[in-house]
């Protein structure tokens, strides 16, 4: 057999555009990758170095924007050559961003501002506060301060576009308490928003004296994500435990932050764990 015939990439690109290759799942993405190995990996392709610039703190990149200075600096790279959009001022290390996710608008919904129907950048600052920025000129378009009790560090996604779940950073006993042996019951804090505008659902706390020596925790798509040393790792419905808390709160509970009262609540159910080979895995419907 003759040699192989290596595909036209104008032929591939037109093909795509007339969406040949968007039936099967997987296929378009295949295809983009083919077309990229293909122009970078020619021996005759030749590189022309357009833009440079350097960082000290970690860069991150999000639909066709690149992020340096902890989120403070903004740049387009959708163009031939990289713009800047944008740079926040300077600030103190207690002010920096510490995480962030990009938030587009929904589609079909009436917004009660007109900046509200472009893309934003919600963003977690080492000091505790909640903004939402704007992706084009960084100008703050809302704030919150969340706690004074804990340091929130981490962003992610409960329902994609429509929930945040900000999560703590973990507690340590001083040397000093765990010599003594006194350890520190609460391992961290899970605060669950609404987004635009923002809208607390509640703040959860991860108490050991009430999951057991839990080691992380997390929330996704409405489960509460409990995990431990040994492996085993436990579910539980977040909706269900909102709905009984405020049930079960009394009137002089704080508005706003909702401790949970776990015990009354998960003391109801009575499942077992399923025990799959060296793991286990519980589900927890309360």
């Amino acid at each position: 057999m003759g040699p192989t015939r290596k595909s036209n990439v104008c032929r591939r690109l037109s093909r795509r555009a007339l969406g040949f290759f968007a039936r099967d799942a997987g296929v378009v993405q295949r295809t983009n990758l083919g077309i990229l190995r293909e122009l970078v990996c020619q021996e005759s392709t030749k590189f022309k170095n357009v833009w440079t610039t350097h960082s000290k703190s970690p860069i991150a990149y999000e639909r066709g924007r690149i992020y340096f200075d902890n989120y403070r600096c903004c740049v387009s790279s959708v163009a031939s050559e990289p713009k800047k959009l944008y740079e926040m001022p300077k600030c103190s290390k207690s002010e920096k961003i510490e995480d962030a996710l990009l938030w587009e608008c929904p589609v079909g919904e009436v917004l009660p501002d007109p900046s509200d129907y472009k893309s934003s950048l919600i963003a977690l600052t080492a000091h505790n506060w909640l903004l939402r920025i704007s992706t084009t000129t960084g100008k703050i378009l809302e704030k919150i301060y969340l706690a004074s009790y804990c340091k929130f560090r981490y962003l992610s996604w409960d329902t994609p576009q429509e929930v945040i779940a900000v999560k703590s950073a973990q507690n340590k006993s001083s040397a000093v308490a765990r010599q003594a042996g006194i350890q520190q019951p609460i391992l961290l804090y899970l605060a669950v928003f609404q987004v635009l505008p923002f809208s607390l659902i509640g703040i959860l706390e991860i108490n050991k004296r009430i999951f057991g020596n839990v080691t992380d925790a997390t929330l996704s798509h409405g489960i509460l994500i409990v995990m431990y040393s040994s492996g085993l790792v436990r579910l539980y419905s977040f909706q269900a435990i909102t709905e009984q808390t405020h049930h079960h709160c009394s009137l002089r509970c704080h508005p706003w932050r909702m401790l949970f009262r776990l015990e009354a609540i998960l003391g109801t159910t009575s499942s077992h764990p399923i025990r799959r080979n060296r793991k286990e895995f519980s589900i927890f419907v309360p």
